[in-house]
């Protein structure tokens, strides 16, 4: 199970591959990677948690996030062929798995087979330029996708309209640490050159790593592959058995990222040392007063909150996945009197998917934390903050 956090949860390297499908274009393609709400919290209200499900960890009494519907551009300047089906109902992700190219359609409707899938959608995935930074896209149809999306999204018809209209929809955190406001024009760098497209929503997606969506059209115009990509809603299934046989049926090729929260640690091994676990922190520490970067990886440059945690453990010998979902499944579930020095502290604290991970720090001990907080804040230690807070986990190697 160790190798399964590796290939099930997703890492930089394996999606790289998948996601560098354009060949001699002038567009680039890499992973797709960051969070989803628990599958208790993506069905219908009042429905029971399927198995497989993961309650969530909670600390003392704890302010939430407020559900907020996300605010679209001018709703005036769409256009009146661009329509949409009306919301459904909520619907789970499990899975999403991507290829190198269009995956044949025999293996994809050899998924739909599988046991406990209830829904398989087809979609188009690649790693674009916008405004200039690489942005993991999908090309979506949102009529359908809409359906599987975080609620404040998925009910609203102005966001979806939008997409079909042609523009594109960023993630809350693409936007606002990037600084592409909404109705704002965008120019996206795709394997046919570029495209102006105009900011239409900050809204998550739902899927770990997915900084944007356009419309399947849309993303024909930016030349990403067609049909490259599936997203599963098997809410009743068990996690492990169903990536065991979305292996089988996809092969080699395609890269699968684990997109809900897992019932247990994604990996067999023993919990990290304590020396192993002090050398973590000393890595970390040596970062402190460094600038907070969207993205970034790199040591006295600047770092994401999961980067540097990332880089933190691989300079100490234990890998670790890239992005804030993965390294939620990188280990056991801890309750907040149970805390040790070591422990990695997780959020949801985005309004447009109040259920989504968004945020992860590392526990120093004594209340304390360290993080690479947001943009205009470096590298420090805080004090534990308990709003949003989600848990904690302890890392297995």
């Amino acid at each position: 199970m160790r190798n399964r956090l590796r290939t099930c949860a997703g890492t930089t390297a394996a999606f790289a591959v998948a996601f560098t499908a354009f060949g001699a274009t002038p567009a680039t393609a890499a992973p797709v990677v960051e969070d989803r709400p628990p599958l208790a919290e993506q069905v219908s209200p009042g429905a029971a948690a399927p198995s497989g499900s993961a309650s969530r960890t909670t600390g003392p009494e704890t302010e939430t996030t407020a559900t907020e519907t996300p605010d679209t551009a001018d709703v005036a300047k769409l256009e009146r062929d661009a329509y949409v089906a009306p919301f459904r109902e909520a619907r789970s992700v499990e899975y999403f798995a991507v290829a190198p190219r269009t995956l044949p359609r025999e293996a994809v409707d050899a998924v739909r087979e599988i046991n406990g899938v209830e829904r398989v959608l087809t979609v188009d995935a690649a790693r674009v330029e916008v405004d200039g930074e690489p942005t993991s896209v999908l090309g979506v149809n949102p009529s359908s996708f809409r359906n599987h999306a975080p609620e404040p999204s998925a009910e609203s018809d102005e966001i979806w309209q939008g997409v079909a209209a042609g523009h594109v929809a960023l993630s809350k955190d693409a936007g606002t640490e990037r600084e592409l406001e909404i109705g704002e024009d965008v120019t996206v760098a795709g394997g046919r050159g570029e495209v102006p497209l105009e900011v239409w929503t900050h809204a998550t997606s739902g899927i770990a790593g997915i900084d944007a969506l356009v419309s399947r059209g849309t993303a024909r115009e930016l030349g990403m592959p067609e049909g490259n990509a599936i997203v599963v809603s098997a809410p009743d299934a068990d996690l492990m058995e169903l990536y065991e046989e979305l292996g089988e049926v996809l092969g080699e090729d395609a890269s699968l990222q684990l997109v809900a929260d897992a019932p247990e640690p994604m990996t067999d091994g023993d919990t990290v040392s304590s020396p192993v676990v002090e050398q973590v922190i000393a890595n970390a520490e040596t970062q402190l007063g460094v600038p907070y970067v969207w993205g970034g990886t790199t040591p006295d440059v600047g770092f994401d909150c999961s980067g540097l945690l990332q880089w933190a453990f691989r300079e100490a010998g234990v890998d670790i996945p890239r992005v804030t979902h993965d390294q939620w499944n990188a280990g056991e579930r801890v309750e907040w009197d149970e805390l040790q020095r070591g422990d990695l502290l997780f959020w949801r604290s985005d309004p447009t998917a109040p259920d989504y991970i968004s945020h992860v720090a590392i526990y120093l001990g004594d209340d304390q934390m360290l993080e690479a907080p947001r943009t205009g804040l470096d590298v420090r230690v805080t004090p534990v903050r308990t709003a949003n807070y989600a848990g904690a986990v302890r890392v297995h190697t």
